[in-house]
């Protein structure tokens, strides 16, 4: 999921981060607000005005959020350290609580029937997390595991919901096919009955 360059930046920073344990970046009221706006445009699908929202936040941790959210909303992927262009504290915290907005897809696409991208998603979500999990000196990074063990409760809870709902959607289906052939309907592969 994270590439393995930014992986390998990241060990060797925050190894040199907790020798020298340099105070940890905070994140601007200025980055909160207009971030914050920009994450609200974005599940509203309003693609620009989030844009005008990042480019007016300031790089910290909300930003990286957004950021990281923006990428997701635009070319459906996971943007690098490079390309969010944070320094490696908010880009990690920002990772973690893009979890919290992966999970609020993730409910999006079962909410409207699309249960193979809730299940991507929900992979997207695992495979992150288990990237985090890997990087060593992460405790000098104030905030770290507390959010770590959120977004693995936030993780448990989306599985249990796209399960259930893969069962419902499976449950519903078989029904559907029982009840034709036992009416003696035939139908065609993508479920509708053909034309008398």
């Amino acid at each position: 999921m994270l590439r393995k360059a930014d992986l390998n930046v990241i060990q060797s920073s925050l190894a040199e981060l907790d020798a020298a344990r340099d105070s940890v970046f905070e994140a601007s009221r200025i980055s909160v607000r207009f971030s914050g706006r920009a994450i609200v445009e974005l599940h509203r699908g309003n693609i620009e005005h989030a844009a005008e929202h990042i480019a007016s936040a300031e790089e910290a941790q909300e930003y990286a959020e957004a950021k990281l959210h923006y990428g997701m909303a635009t070319s459906e992927k996971i943007l690098s350290l490079r390309e969010v262009d944070v320094e490696i504290e908010p880009y990690l915290l920002g990772l973690l609580d893009f979890i919290g907005e992966l999970r609020r897809m993730c409910l999006n696409f079962l909410r409207t029937g699309q249960a193979a991208k809730a299940e991507h998603t929900l992979k997207t979500m695992e495979e992150l997390y288990e990237d985090l999990y890997s990087i060593d000196h992460t405790a000098i990074i104030s905030g770290f595991r507390p959010k770590m063990d959120a977004a693995r409760r936030i993780i448990e809870s989306t599985r249990g919901d796209v399960v259930s709902e893969v069962r419902r959607l499976m449950l519903e289906t078989a029904l559907k096919d029982f009840e034709q052939r036992l009416l003696g309907k035939p139908q065609r592969s993508d479920g509708s009955e053909p034309e008398s």
